[in-house]
């Protein structure tokens, strides 16, 4: 009888790397999806033009807990910005195509994409965007007003979404890491998947929102609803973000 996770520790061991796909110099894949053509790219504010309180990682830390609820609010283009840099933005880059982020990744092939439903984020309409790191710049890939309750379903985590200010999508597209490490890289993804949302939670402590992760959606409404092709990329993450009651009062 098959065990799924004790083959997926098994088939993802210490690779043979004589037999991965860049020492057999098959062209490297790109590490970003590029814009559709006529796509409309929006570029963001400066990250380091948000003003953001200073506050220590210590206090970040002990102070979180799984917010509960959500109350309504919204969030600033600029806020948006930041944590968006905070978690996938580019720092640098060396080598000619070796990107160094905010975050860590396996061999830096950095296989996440950024999606997010933007449900009250000024100056956005409600929908589905990507960010781009390479340019620090989002593209909208559905522009619906029904997309927060569709989110919410899919994640099965009603209470949160539906209030949340915005609730971030992370898919991995694991070839981008296979290529270099061999099937190592599925391990990568899921692990990178977890950097990534403690980098958000940090951030957004430090802006006074809440970050509610979310591991568990139906795959399937998941990869519909952001249009995947579900051969190769696939959604692994989501963290819905708003203010508690106390914050809103507070602010």
């Amino acid at each position: 009888m098959s065990n799924v996770g004790k083959d997926f520790m098994w088939g993802t061991r210490y690779p043979d790397f004589s037999t991965v796909d860049l020492v057999l110099r098959v062209p490297e894949p790109a590490l970003e999806i590029p814009p559709r053509e006529g796509q409309e790219i929006i570029k963001l504010p400066a990250p380091k033009k948000v003003k953001v309180p200073n506050r220590s990682v210590r206090s970040a830390i002990e102070s979180w807990e799984p917010p509960g609820f959500f109350a309504r609010s919204d969030l600033t283009l600029p806020d948006l910005s930041y944590l968006l840099w905070c978690t996938q933005g580019l720092r640098k880059i060396v080598a000619e195509t070796v990107q160094i982020r905010n975050s860590p990744s396996s061999g830096s092939r950095y296989p996440l994409e950024t999606y997010f439903v933007a449900s009250e984020v000024e100056g956005l309409e409600m929908g589905l965007y990507r960010y781009l790191p390479s340019s620090h710049s989002i593209v909208a890939e559905r522009i619906d007003s029904g997309l927060t309750l569709e989110m919410s379903t899919a994640s099965m985590n009603f209470r949160m979404v539906t209030r949340a200010a915005v609730t971030f999508l992370w898919v991995a597209v694991p070839y981008r890491t296979v290529w270099a490490l061999g099937n190592r890289g599925y391990r990568s993804a899921l692990i990178e998947a977890g950097h990534t949302c403690q980098n958000l939670i940090l951030a957004a402590s430090s802006l006074e929102y809440g970050v509610c992760p979310i591991d568990l959606f139906h795959d399937e409404m998941m990869a519909k609803l952001a249009n995947l092709d579900t051969e190769t990329q696939w959604p692994i993450y989501l963290a819905a973000v708003g203010k508690t009651q106390e914050n809103v009062t507070l602010g």
